[in-house]
């Protein structure tokens, strides 16, 4: 039994890449529009329809109005990408490379696989604002996405050196670097991100995966067992799973399945890698259980073929039969 973790990125902590704050720095020298300080006033304080109402009352006095159209663009993103993607592009008309709308709109591109634009925005407003961390790393991410690993490599390393205390920077740049299978490196980054973390949980979370990923299972352990001190959770506990079985902790890796399973019973990819540990032991009646309760959960999920097949495999197994032995090797030509 194989007990690979999915190809998916984790489904605790998000990419943590992309985005960056949606609070832009003022357009112009003469800096933002009365409307556009309330609007900021009220975001700060949580009323985001008092923040909208005051943002399009700018644009009502000003319908160039960069700064609002940045902040409406940010409001909106969440319900009408395009209509966000709208004011972003109304910003940056005015204000050519808006810190803020270039941003929000590059993350965004990339978010709707429009890679090469992506770059092109992320590109103009770098070299507008060669010091913001923030768009360096979305010009990285948007380069790496797009396949040019040397030019991604020297844009996140310096989002990293501008932003060196910022662990959502080490992060990213570890990930890359872990999917450009430069694993030392990418080790190096993310122990930096564990210790900027402070403590935040979906940092060590991703930490641990990353980890997990660059082969760095004793690493990952370790972050991970501080993860679930903050917060017992079942992905949490299933990611430490696969990193004692890398470093070949088998007890171990069952014992945080079974535990994950009891925590979260609707938390699919518990069941599925708790099967690969039963039939490591020949439990077949609870191996075509644990796969049968990832099929259910996850109909549809990456691993459902798997799932299939190795349910086929246990019953036989649980039946008694022999797998079918492999047939004589071809005789050389």
């Amino acid at each position: 039994p194989v007990s690979e973790p999915p190809k998916a990125p984790p489904t605790l902590p998000p990419s943590l890449a992309l985005g960056g704050p949606k609070d832009p720095a003022p357009a112009a020298a003469k800096g933002p529009s009365p409307d556009v300080v309330k609007g900021k006033a009220a975001l700060d304080q949580g009323n985001e329809p008092a923040a909208r109402a005051a943002f399009e009352a700018a644009l009502a006095k000003d319908a160039n109005d960069a700064d609002a159209h940045a902040y409406l663009g940010g409001l909106t993103e969440k319900q009408d990408k395009a209509g966000a993607e709208k004011h972003y592009r109304a910003a940056l008309a005015t204000v050519s490379a808006h810190e803020a709308a270039s941003l929000n709109l590059s993350a965004l591109l990339l978010d709707t696989n429009r890679v090469d634009e992506a770059v092109s925005v992320a590109k103009t407003a770098s070299a507008a604002h060669p010091k913001s961390a923030a768009l360096r790393l979305n010009h990285g991410v948007a380069l790496a996405t797009k396949g040019s690993e040397a030019e991604a490599t020297a844009e996140l390393a310096e989002a990293t050196k501008l932003a060196a205390q910022d662990p959502l920077a080490h992060l990213t740049f570890g990930q890359w670097l872990g999917t450009w299978k430069k694993n030392d490196a990418a080790k190096e980054e993310l122990l930096k991100a564990e210790k900027l973390a402070n403590g935040d949980l979906g940092v060590l979370a991703s930490v641990g995966f990353e980890l997990k990923n660059v082969g760095a299972f004793a690493d990952c352990v370790r972050v991970l067992d501080g993860a679930i001190a903050k917060k017992d959770a079942a992905e949490l506990r299933t990611y430490r799973a696969l990193c004692k079985l890398g470093a070949q902790d088998k007890p171990g890796a069952q014992a945080d399945l079974e535990a994950a399973v009891a925590k979260d019973p609707k938390y699919g990819p518990a069941h599925f890698y708790l099967g690969g540990r039963y039939a490591e032991a020949g439990k077949w009646k609870e191996v075509i259980a644990a796969y049968e309760a990832y099929l259910k959960l996850e109909p549809e999920g990456p691993l459902r073929k798997m799932a299939e097949e190795r349910i086929k495999l246990a019953k036989e197994r649980k039946d008694g039969k022999a797998p079918p032995k492999p047939g004589p090797a071809p005789k050389k030509k």
